[in-house]
């Protein structure tokens, strides 16, 4: 637990609040595309990402998907909160984007502490005006940015390096539900760059040449 403890002074700088924390969360672990939070639920705890990275979505009554925002290292879900401290049911759902370690902290202890805390409010705080920007971006991008430019950021961000060549682990199913369009489009683009030359599409992840 001396990384967790680590973990929690690098982001608090309260010894006690570190300890309170440390003492009430359980850190739990989730694989790839693992479910952290489901949709329409009421909100028992909040999730405080170690490492790793979970995405929030939401879809629709038609079962279209779209991606809110990612959750990263020391950051916390602001619709969670929000629900949770609200006694509202969860307006997204919540998956792990790659193996992830975090912890989960009761709704009733982070709202003792919040309230006992200036400097965890300031935090949560913070996390609300984070994401409310990011959306605001997001509505940027899907209202006055092409799809195709869209997906280039996409891979250009989303790309990682392995021994044998550079590569996007997504499906394109998943690449459309991040980019909030359908899988026929996304198909179309990287047949069309693998066209050109630039990609190589396989089945579950896209080579970059």
């Amino acid at each position: 637990m001396k990384d967790i403890n680590l973990f929690l002074k690098k982001l608090f700088l309260n010894n006690e609040l570190v300890e309170i924390l440390q003492d009430n969360s359980l850190v739990m672990e989730v694989n790839d595309n693992e479910t952290v939070l489901k949709d329409n639920e009421y909100v028992k705890n909040i999730p405080l990402v170690i490492d790793g990275r979970i995405k929030v979505m939401r879809n629709d009554e038609s079962g279209k998907e779209v991606l809110l925002y990612y959750i990263n290292p020391g950051e916390s879900c602001a619709l969670s909160i929000a629900a949770g401290l609200n006694h509202q049911k969860s307006m997204a759902y919540a998956v792990a984007d790659k193996h992830t370690r975090f912890m989960a902290i009761s709704v009733d202890k982070l709202d003792e502490l919040i309230k006992k805390f200036p400097y965890l409010n300031s935090f949560v705080l913070e996390l609300f005006h984070k994401r409310f920007n990011e959306l605001v971006m997001y509505i940027d991008d899907i209202s006055f940015r092409s799809i195709d430019t869209r997906l280039f950021d996409y891979i250009d961000k989303n790309t990682i390096e392995e021994t044998n060549g550079k590569f996007v682990l997504k499906t394109h199913k998943q690449i459309a539900e991040e980019l909030g369009t359908a899988r026929e489009v996304v198909s179309r683009l990287l047949k069309q760059l693998e066209n050109k030359g630039l990609v190589k599409n396989f089945r579950g992840k896209i080579e970059i040449i």
